[in-house]
């Protein structure tokens, strides 16, 4: 099964038994046991039930919760009307379907005597005791309950008559606050099977003994100076925390038994919903389920079946009306009622204002004790409560008894309400507890082929109930691979001509953004309007290997126990998302994909935070992931139901419309990655990747390098009088400091392996320096298989995203030191080096590249402007790409074909030279031709350095050899 998914009912047909027997609980393996799920496995859910919002361990796989079940049963009427047979197959389905909590909706009794009361209370005591000791005995530590309310037989004689005593007895046994029953008193079962003489004793002697007891305690309340009554109360504060349970008496001012609710009871109801808003955890957002006992809507079969229609008042409660308004005020999901012994479900929709539109669903059981000669008015419920909130039922149909063998007619299973009403009741639930909602969000990604995105949001209608902490709207934006560019961060057009200001906006480049935007007055105004736009390097992946790589990186991470990031990376897919922070009536989520060879097909899938809503919320009242505990889950239900809403709008332009968008829920796009980029056919892939990471391995391995000084100093020699052949200024190149990053297979970082710099004697890095996959300039040359140029935002005069340096020590494994003084240098060159430096066909991509090689001038005259002087001198066009590039090493002289300008990496770009040698074409070309071919012949003079390596990586008979550096 997958993460996520909602657990579904399992039928063991098989096992299913045809009948069951009278004379008490039966054991599992009697004939006549009920049908019923199997259950979930115990190894799944060894402590019973699985609240919503259970946090997983870290590198736990997550499960899919077991429901919460409710069993709905009424109209049991111990008295002359029982049925023993059927109570006791009720007793085995209740133990074969194993729920957390037993409901009865009335009618208990047959008369609501103080004895009768309390033998049923013994009974139904007995009975979750029956099921707890049966939890207990398969290793489960579930604590079966038991609530009802009262029918019209529990309230007076023959139900028809409320009057005192008998109107309060009730309350004196279950009500919130009841008597003590004593320990000699019977279960109901106990006393029927008792002989005529024990019966009549026993009510001799304990009626009064029950009332004495009623009266005292009456009497001890009244000198206590507390509630001396026994009413029902409408909510009770230790009931499960799976659910709200709304107990209404609808047998108020009761005559020949018709229903009626308290007017000024259930118009309280409505302040002490509110008060949940308050609660912490999850409890604002669980299911409410009302239990009364008379219909609040007709019944059908009553009327057609028994030709009742001119006794239909005796059905229906008379201020339904009344009852069902204050109720969908109030957000009730379910009523649970019982009365006639019809089973029966049905939908009211109802638009009250515009924040309480919906629908109440109103489920009816039949008996669970009396038999009747009409098929399947026997009946119980089973309500299953998920760990998303969402709720379905079965309604399970028997029949006979009166000695004839009770067997299961019928069930069946509906969903109580559909994805879009569940979806509108939470954003209802949302908005009560965190006290804000929007209108609108318009949520634009732009991804180009380089792994850059423009992300862009507008918020149209922001509105605060409850003011804040300041007149700031929280901002926060996060990204798995990269960094959001700090200096790209910007306020809409909208936010700046209204005076907008950024608060706490970061000044360095981060991967998670928390600011905020100070509007300029309160809050609790109207409705705010704000967006803002930014840039992102690096964050995407462009080809399969990188996203097994992240994926993989990610992992390590989670075994270090690393904080988790805000997504979770997938083996070939990449993806963008939004998370819904605040309640959300309408997100449209616009995404602009890369061009690519094949045909992107994007899918929508929505994933949902571990422990919400039990997950505390920000000081802005908000739902914030970081940092709190739970992680990111597939909900298959939600991403089936939202799949049809991603549509194409144009070339590699998708568009997701979603309403009424789920708090603590993200919505990905998620697409699949290139595979490796070729540049052209390989005639030895194999051999290519063999020898990449063996270099990669020689590299890390300091007695390898340390065998090699020698020719690696003679390589630095040749480099730099390379570099200085190259600069008309004399001296400019004299600080140039050289570092080879080396791709690192175990960990997904790039490690400093060398240093050659004129102030540093050493060539071993003595703490070697950890750049993280995807980061910065350095990660940006291996992603793309380009170099790439960093340039000091104060020297370019521009805002652009490749002036940027990585500078963080965050997410890294422990190990050598991270921090990459990004203040210090003014220019940086980084080169991806590639094993393939004899000639062969290139199978380009950083799957094949051993690492990254840096140039680096502390100098603001350095001569590295003078190799790449165009590049910086005015800021880059819109649209431009990531990185100012410098040269296409699939291109270069013998390094095989290369690629035509459209297939290079962004508009913008410098487009790769011509194949001719770069000798010939020196004489023919203008100064930018002529930088370009430097670029081009700078590059060359890198690979080199591979050569220093290997023993002898040319092949016999190669030309290549006579131009290549003594390695000896």
């Amino acid at each position: 099964m997958a993460e996520g998914d909602v657990v579904k009912d399992r039928l063991d047909d098989g096992s299913r038994p045809a009948q069951a027997r009278a004379g008490g609980y039966a054991p599992s393996s009697a004939g006549g046991a009920p049908a019923a799920d199997a259950g979930p496995d115990p190894a799944v859910a060894p402590s019973g039930h699985a609240t919503a919002g259970r946090p997983h361990k870290a590198g736990e796989t997550p499960r899919a919760a077991r429901p919460f079940r409710i069993f709905h049963l009424s109209d049991v009427h111990f008295g002359n009307h029982f049925d023993e047979s059927v109570w006791n197959y009720v007793g085995e389905l209740a133990r074969r379907e194993r729920p957390d909590l037993v409901v009865c909706t009335g009618d208990l009794v047959d008369h609501g005597g103080l004895f009768m009361l309390a033998a049923a209370q013994q009974e139904f005591k007995k009975f979750t005791d029956h099921l707890n000791d049966w939890n207990r005995k398969n290793g489960s530590e579930r604590n079966v309950q038991f609530r009802c309310v009262p029918g019209n037989h529990d309230c007076g004689p023959w139900g028809n008559l409320k009057f005192r005593p008998f109107s309060t007895n009730f309350g004196a046994i279950f009500g919130a606050v009841p008597i003590q029953v004593p320990a000699w008193m019977p279960a109901y079962l106990q006393y029927r099977r008792s002989s005529f003489l024990r019966r009549c004793l026993h009510r001799v002697f304990q009626t009064p003994a029950l009332y004495a007891i009623k009266w005292g305690t009456t009497l001890w309340r009244f000198f206590s100076g507390k509630e001396t009554g026994f009413n029902v109360p409408l909510l009770r504060s230790d009931d499960p925390q799976e659910v709200v349970l709304v107990y209404l008496d609808s047998n108020d001012a009761m005559r020949l038994a018709t229903g009626n609710v308290n007017a000024r009871e259930v118009t309280k109801l409505k302040a002490l919903m509110l008060n949940l808003r308050d609660d912490t955890g999850a409890r604002p957002f669980v299911p409410r389920v009302a239990l009364l006992h008379h219909h609040p809507l007709p019944i059908p079969e009553a009327s057609i079946e028994e030709g009742l229609t001119s006794f239909e008042p005796f059905l229906v409660l008379r201020n339904a009306g009344l009852v069902l308004k204050e109720l969908n005020r109030c957000d009730v999901d379910l009523i649970l009622h019982g009365h006639k012994h019809y089973a029966a479900f049905g939908r009211l929709g109802y638009s009250i204002d515009h924040h309480t539109e919906g629908e109440i669903a109103v489920l009816a059981a039949g008996s669970g004790g009396v038999t009747h000669s009409e098929p399947g008015r026997n009946s119980v419920n089973l309500i299953d409560i998920l760990e998303t909130g969402r709720m379905s039922f079965r309604s399970i149909h028997f029949g006979a008894g009166g000695g004839a063998p009770v067997h299961e007619i019928s069930r069946g299973k509906k969903e109580i309400h559909g994805v879009e009403m569940h979806k509108a009741r939470v954003h209802r639930r949302a908005m009560e507890r965190q006290g804000q909602w929007i209108e609108k969000v318009t949520h634009a990604v732009g991804v180009d082929p380089t792994g850059v995105a423009v992300v862009r949001q507008d918020v149209t209608q922001h509105w605060f109930e409850r003011p804040g902490p300041a007149q700031v709207v929280p901002v926060v934006c996060s990204v798995s691979l990269g960094r959001v560019s700090h200096n790209t961060i910007e306020l809409s057009e909208l936010s700046k001509s209204a005076g907008h200001q950024w608060v706490n906006r970061p000044k360095g480049p981060v991967r998670l953004v928390q600011a905020g935007i100070d509007v300029g007055r309160r809050l609790t105004g109207p409705a705010v309007d704000y967006g803002y736009q930014y840039k992102c390097f690096n964050t995407y992946a462009i080809t399969q290997w990188e996203t097994v790589a992240a994926s993989e990186r990610e992992a390590l991470h989670q075994d270090d126990q690393q904080p988790r990031r805000p997504r979770e990376r997938v083996p070939e897919l990449e993806l963008t998302s939004y998370v819904v922070r605040a309640p959300l009536r309408a997100l449209v989520f616009k995404v602009q994909l890369p061009a690519s060879e094949q045909a992107l097909k994007p899918f929508m899938q929505v994933m949902r935070w571990s422990t919400y809503p039990a997950t505390p919320l920000d000081p802005y009242g908000q739902f914030h992931e970081h940092g709190a505990p739970g992680e990111w889950v597939s909900d298959a239900e939600l991403t089936a139901h939202e799949s049809a809403n991603l549509i194409q709008r144009g070339d590699n332009l998708w568009e997701l419309n979603v309403a009424y968008p789920m708090v603590g829920h993200r919505y990905d796009v998620r697409w699949r990655a290139e595979p490796a980029r070729l540049a052209a056919p390989t005639r030895d892939s194999t051999r290519s990747r063999g020898r990449t990471l063996a270099l990669r391995s020689a590299l890390l391995d300091v007695p390898t390098v340390q065998a090699n000084v020698t020719a690696l100093r003679e390589w630095e020699q040749f480099f730099r009088d390379a570099l200085k052949s190259m600069t008309s200024q004399t001296g400019a190149l004299d600080d140039i400091e050289i570092a080879m990053f080396s791709y690192d297979e175990a960990r997904h970082d790039l490690i400093q392996a060398l240093v050659l710099s004129p102030t540093k004697p050493y060539l071993i890095p003595r703490h070697p320096l950890v750049v993280p996959l995807g980061e910065g300039v350095i990660g940006a040359a291996l992603k793309r298989s380009q170099p790439v140029m960093y340039v000091d935002p104060l020297l370019s005069g521009s805002k652009h995203e490749a002036a940027y340096l990585y500078a963080g020590e965050e997410d890294t494994p422990a190990g050598p030191s991270t921090r990459l003084a990004g203040t210090r240098w003014k220019y940086v060159v980084a080169f991806p080096l590639s094993s393939d430096v004899a000639g062969e066909d290139l199978d380009w991509g950083p799957h094949t590249t051993v690492g990254v090689l840096t140039l680096s001038s502390a100098r603001v005259d350095s001569g590295l402007v003078d190799l790449v002087g165009q590049m910086i001198a005015a800021p880059p066009a819109a649209g431009a790409p990531a990185a100012y590039g410098l040269g296409d090493p699939r291109a270069e002289a013998g390094r095989g074909p290369g690629r035509s300008p459209d297939a290079d990496v962004g508009a913008g770009a410098d487009d790769w030279g011509a194949s001719e040698e770069p000798g010939d074409a020196a004489e023919d070309v203008g100064d930018e031709k002529r930088r370009e071919l430097a670029g081009e012949l700078l590059w060359s003079y890198a690979n080199f350095l591979m050569l220093c390596l290997t023993e002898d990586p040319v092949p016999a008979g190669s030309d290549d050899r006579a131009s290549l550096p003594n390695t000896a």
